[in-house]
Formats: C-alpha cells, structure tokens, sequence
C-alpha cells in the first residue's frame, strides 16, 4: 500500500488497469464529474487520474471539466487513454494534463509514473516562492537592458560547463528572471537529456519536445511555444499572450540562450571524441611497444642460439679431428671451413645489431609521442584551471 491519495474519475466500467492502480494505492473512485470537487474538497488527494481505457477516442472535454474544478486545488492529472495523436497530446498540454498512459503500459509503471507526477508537483511546490519573486519582475525585467548583459553572461559562462547537466542547470538559473515555466531538452551523439527546473524529467513534456523537433524553428500553441535549434528544444509554458511587445521580446532573448547551449552541445561532443581518440592513440602506442620489445627479445635470444650452436659445433670439430686420421690437408680445409663459418656468422650477428638499433630508435619515438600527448593534455588541464582561476579572481559584471 502507498500512502498517496489518488482519487480515479470512470464515468464507465473502470479498466483492468485502472483496478490495478486503485487497488496499489487503495484509491477513491468517483463515477461522475459533479462529484469530484466534493471528494478533492472532502480529502488530501495528490492526483487525480481520469480512466478513458473504455473510450474508442480521448476526450477532452472530460479533461477540461476536471481541471476547471481543479483549479483551486492545483493538483497533477493523469489521464488512461489509448494511443493519442499529436494533435491530442498537445491540446491535452495546453488543458495542462501532466501525463498520459496507454493500455501497452504495464500496471507497475503505469503506478510508477504516478507517483512521479505526484513528486514533480512536490518538487514544483518547493520552488513556488522562487517563482513568485520571479513573476512579479519577469516582464518588467524583459525590456530592460539588463536582459542583455544576464544573455551574455549566460554566454560566458556556458564554456565552463562540463556535461549536459551543468549545461541545463545554468539554463535554468538563468532563465529565472524572467519568470518562465520551460521543458527543456539536449541531445548529443552520447545522450538525450530532458530537464525541469528541478532537475528531472516530465515524461508527456519530453515525448513533444523529441517528436516536434524537426517540426521548424518554432512550435505554437496557445501560451506554449516550442524553440528548436539543432541539438536544442525548449517548451516554454507561460507566455503573455495578452502582451505583444513581451511575447516577441521572450522569443528573442531565449533564442540566443539555446543558440549557446547549441553551440556548447556541440563542443562537448568535440571535446568526448578528441578524449577518445587520445585514449586510443595511448592503447596503440603501448600495444606497439610491447610488440617491439617481444620482437627484440626473440631476435636477440635467436641470434645468442645460433652462436652457441655454431661455436659448440667448431669446437667439438677441433677435438674431433685428430682422431679421424685424415690427410693434414683435409684437416686444414675443415679448419679454413669452420673458421669461415664463424667469421660468417659473426658478420651475419654484426648486421643483426643494426636491427636492434631501428627497434631503439622506433621504441625511443613511441616513448616520446606518449609523453607528447600526456604533457598535451597537462597543459590542457593548466590552462583550464588557470581560466577559471582568473574567472574567480575578477568576475565579469555585466548588469
């Protein structure tokens, strides 16, 4: 049992995976529309979820009901609907549905993201009286010239940034003053990363953001506007559409901060790639260095058999020969032989250290490419750490 209160809407049969999440969190059921705000007024309910499973389409004329009368309240709404189209997930969005869940989810994480919409409105609730301060200077803020230097700043500040997260934190530090509710979303060759202003994901927020990407450079639909720019999506959820002058000024001054980030998703991808590519780099330069060094051992252990072999062998000859009782020039001619073979192999061996001294000097290069690159990446690292002791020292006021 899960001590959340979770109150089910089913003005039908309630779904198989409805009796699932009644019976996991021992929900309240209510079977008409009128009776809902005497149950939200009557108990600490924390979401409330509308089952449509029965339903041939979603309607959301149901869905506005509900959150007319949540209104007071302000509670996360979860909806159970088969397969949606766009256009019925973003006009649930604009009604301002937290989630949808569809029959192919399993009832266990149908829960789970139940409970995830409950914490996000928790999380929400701990950042409302940041976003009150910010919404009584958000738009007076706009268009005022400070916007600018907190826009270059925001610029600045960006190549400091170290992954996406860092990257999505500034975003939203900055973005505060303006008072604005966003969704934002990165993606890199490594990750996708989708945040809120406090640090996680919202799953329904997420799934537009992905499939309006490449829908054109903006997306709008009543107060929300979607800005896309390459690796960069940002859903804005509270604009002025009562003010034109400010709605044209917010479209302006966020472009430039996803631009920034843009640009710095891109960097970082650099950045991984060049960091892999000097990894691989180091592996093969050691790799050949081993190979070198078992190669020059082999020689040499080769070259010390053969002249072990060759002067055993001269040597029993010589203990041999007076006893073979041969001509004194025949025992000459095995002499001259075996003195020949030795000279010979001993130019042969002569030849060999010339061998040894390519392997030292191929060995000597590799050495010094790796400590190149280690005292490339050093360097690196200091002058990092030297930018941002500078930036510590004397900060850039811009407003």
């Amino acid at each position: 049992m899960v001590s959340h209160k979770v109150l089910i809407l089913s003005t039908g049969k309630l779904s198989a995976l409805g009796q699932h999440i009644q019976a996991f969190f021992q929900a309240e059921l209510e079977t008409e529309i009128a009776g809902v705000k005497k149950q939200l007024l009557a108990d600490n309910f924390k979401v409330v979820v509308i089952d449509q499973l029965a339903s041939v389409a979603c309607d959301l004329d149901q869905l506005q009901a509900v959150i007319e009368l949540d209104e007071q309240f302000t509670l996360p709404v979860v909806v159970l609907a088969k397969a949606l189209s766009i256009q019925d997930k973003l006009g649930a969005l604009e009604l301002g549905c937290d989630d949808f869940v569809e029959p192919s989810v399993t009832g266990d994480e149908a829960c789970a993201r139940i409970t995830k919409a409950i914490l996000h409105q928790v999380a929400a609730d701990q950042l409302s009286s940041r976003l009150e301060l910010a919404n009584q200077t958000a738009y007076s803020a706009m268009l005022d010239n400070s916007d600018l230097g907190a826009n270059i700043q925001f610029l600045l500040s960006v190549h400091d940034c170290d992954n996406l997260d860092q990257l999505g934190q500034l975003f939203f530090t900055t973005i505060e003053r303006y008072g604005l509710k966003c969704s934002l979303q990165l993606r890199s060759e490594n990750e996708i990363k989708n945040m809120e202003a406090h640090g996680m994901a919202k799953d329904l927020e997420s799934q537009l953001l992905y499939q309006l990407k490449d829908r054109g450079r903006y997306t709008d639909f009543g107060s929300r506007t979607i800005i896309n720019y390459d690796r960069v999506s940002l859903l804005i959820k509270n604009m002025p559409l009562a003010d034109n002058e400010k709605y044209g000024a917010i479209k302006d001054n966020t472009f430039s901060l996803v631009q920034g980030m843009n640009a710095r998703v891109i960097a970082l991808e650099h950045r991984y790639r060049l960091i892999d590519e000097r990894e691989t780099l180091k592996r093969l330069g050691r790799d050949v260095r081993k190979v070198m060094e078992g190669i020059q051992d082999s020689y040499q252990k080769v070259m010390r058999g053969i002249a072990n072999e060759v002067d055993s062998t001269a040597d029993k000859m010589r203990m041999k020969l007076p006893s073979l009782a041969l001509m004194e020039h025949d025992e000459l001619f095995i002499e001259n032989l075996m003195d020949d073979v030795i000279r010979n192999t001993t130019g042969i061996f002569n030849e060999g250290l010339l061998v040894d001294e390519v392997i030292e000097k191929l060995e000597g290069k590799i050495e010094r490419s790796l400590a190149a690159i280690e005292e490339h990446v050093e360097v690196s690292h200091q002058h990092q750490a030297d930018d941002h002791g500078n930036a510590g020292e004397a900060p850039v006021e811009l407003f």
